[in-house]
């Protein structure tokens, strides 16, 4: 666009067309040119091809200000320090972003990024619930409102229950997430052929699973295992063990007893997921 021959040029001449382009907060139809501005961007995303799922990414970003003296709602917010025993803190703003990752073949295996929504966490809100507002919007595009099938990836910070509990209502979202060490996951009851009558609700949660004591844990449904190679050749091994039908303690507000998961542990990487999805409760 800054090439263009009508277009006057200078140092950050890009920066102000871009600043130009969006609309202000301030306008009456914020909201509605928002939404114009959603639905034109995701027509621009690649039909998935090899896989048959939108795949889309959320994560809440920092951005410290703390030598803005007049800017109004500052935090304290979460941002790395490289000097050793410092906390990870800073004081500024937090920024909810939710990307589409389009399919490799269509950007020539490059790894692309393409922002659909950032809105700033004001003080008062937690980024969780920001990110139900803008997946809300998202799935209310024509370009992904319809029967196919959408996977949310994230990390454990997602795994709240305020989250996962409002984005099991969306149809056909499969939400893949990092999950906190300290998880304490159940299996299913399973109720007797002719159970007693008794007072309250039936029993939901069967035997405790633990994610910090593996004696908990029983055999897992499934493992598999796969074998990759660096750039410098060496070999590594890695074994996926799955364990599903799988429950999450609930709140008042949300029965997550109604929903089950999967829980993947990767033995060498060293990271384990959980994934829910509507479609399995």
């Amino acid at each position: 666009m800054s090439e263009h021959p009508l277009f006057r040029r200078d140092y950050n001449s890009l920066y102000k067309g871009i600043k130009e382009f969006l609309p202000h907060q301030n306008d009456d139809n914020y909201s509605q040119q928002v939404n114009y501005l959603l639905e034109a961007v995701s027509q621009t995303i690649p039909t998935p091809v090899g896989r048959h799922f939108n795949l889309f990414g959320i994560d809440t970003t920092p951005c410290p200000r703390p030598f803005s003296a007049t800017l109004a709602d500052k935090t304290f917010i979460h941002y790395p320090n490289p000097i050793k025993g410092n906390k990870p803190i800073s004081i500024g703003h937090s920024y909810s972003v939710i990307c589409a990752l389009p399919e490799g073949i269509a950007t020539g295996n490059v790894p692309w990024a393409v922002p659909l929504l950032g809105e700033r966490v004001p003080s008062s809100e937690k980024a969780t619930n920001i990110g139900n507002k803008q997946l809300e919007k998202i799935f209310k595009t024509a370009s992904f409102s319809g029967d196919k099938l959408s996977v949310l990836v994230a990390d454990s910070f997602y795994s709240q229950r305020d989250f996962i509990g409002e984005q099991v209502k969306q149809k056909n979202l499969i939400i893949v997430t990092r999950v906190r060490s300290n998880r304490v996951f159940y299996r299913q009851f399973i109720r007797e052929t002719n159970p007693k009558i008794t007072s309250g609700h039936p029993r939901w949660y069967g035997d405790k699973f633990d994610l910090k004591d593996e004696n908990t844990w029983h055999e897992p449904t499934g493992v598999s295992q796969s074998i990759f190679t660096t750039k410098k050749g060496r070999q590594l091994t890695v074994t996926i063990s799955g364990w599903n039908q799988m429950l999450m303690k609930g709140t008042q507000n949300y029965k997550m007893n109604r929903f089950l998961l999967l829980y993947y542990k990767l033995l060498l990487l060293m990271k384990s997921v959980i994934g829910f999805g509507s479609r399995c409760g």
